[in-house]
């Protein structure tokens, strides 16, 4: 009889220790979302949502492809990706990191990053140029080896700041623009309508201040030192641009030299 026990709770052990390595198994096949860079400075409510999963992230902390990641009324965060990619987060910004798929044995390489709304600044990392793609709901801009900012409004229209080198945007509706003017603004609607290169004034986007879609211009950031200082502010001769005006005082000391009033 004991015997007989003894068999019956060995049998028992083996269904658990199968049962978990089984479950181990299961998690490691689902597991197809890989790290891919790290959070190198987070400020104030950053949420990394990934499936149903979401957590606070941290400075130090991973973040995975797939994942989407969104920052609070005041928050900001700073990405480095495993290809040196580099990314700001402003307030109330929501980005997915839709594609990091890195295979260079197969010559396989694609980026791709999806900006949800707020706004970013982007530097391109070590892989080629054609590899990164970033989408927004009112357009598809591909990156030519770069620095730029971007904003994005609550009803999907873009601004496409340029800092450094140049992009290519194109709408919905495939209207397409190379954009290598520095200091200066493309607006992209969600209705295809995409402007040449302007300076950022009170009617691009109504209510909108400058110092709101570009927090980050006349800033050093961890990941980008240089404080970016281009003059993106149309003269302001009437109220609207003394609004305007007034945003871009947001944007610091630096900024407001290099505004021509």
């Amino acid at each position: 009889m004991v015997s007989g026990v003894l068999r019956r709770r060995l049998g028992l052990i083996l269904i658990s220790i199968a049962l978990s390595a089984s479950a181990a198994d299961r998690a490691s096949a689902d597991d197809g979302k890989p790290e891919i860079g790290t959070a190198v400075v987070i400020k104030h409510d950053v949420v990394a949502t990934l499936g149903e999963d979401k957590r606070d992230l941290q400075e130090g902390g991973r973040v995975h492809r797939t994942e989407l990641l969104e920052t609070g009324d005041k928050a900001e965060a700073e990405l480095k990706l495993d290809d040196q990619t580099k990314l700001a987060l402003g307030p109330n910004a929501g980005l997915k990191l839709d594609e990091f798929v890195i295979g260079k044995s197969e010559g396989v390489t694609n980026i791709g990053v999806n900006f949800l709304k707020g706004t970013f600044r982007f530097i391109t990392g070590a892989e080629k140029k054609d590899a990164y793609r970033i989408e927004t709901p009112s357009a598809t801009i591909g990156v030519r080896g770069t620095v730029f900012d971007v904003y994005v409004d609550g009803k999907g229209d873009t601004l496409v700041l340029l800092h450094e080198g140049e992009v290519d945007i194109c709408t919905r509706t495939n209207s397409c623009r190379r954009h290598n003017t520095v200091g200066r603004i493309i607006h992209a609607t969600v209705g295809g309508v995409l402007s040449a290169p302007i300076k950022f004034t009170a009617g691009l986007i109504p209510g909108l201040a400058a110092g709101t879609a570009f927090p980050f211009v006349g800033r050093a950031l961890s990941i980008d030192p240089i404080k970016r200082t281009a003059g993106i502010v149309t003269q302001p001769v009437t109220k609207a641009g003394r609004t305007v005006a007034k945003g871009a005082r947001r944007l610091g000391r630096s900024l407001r030299r290099a505004v021509p009033f």
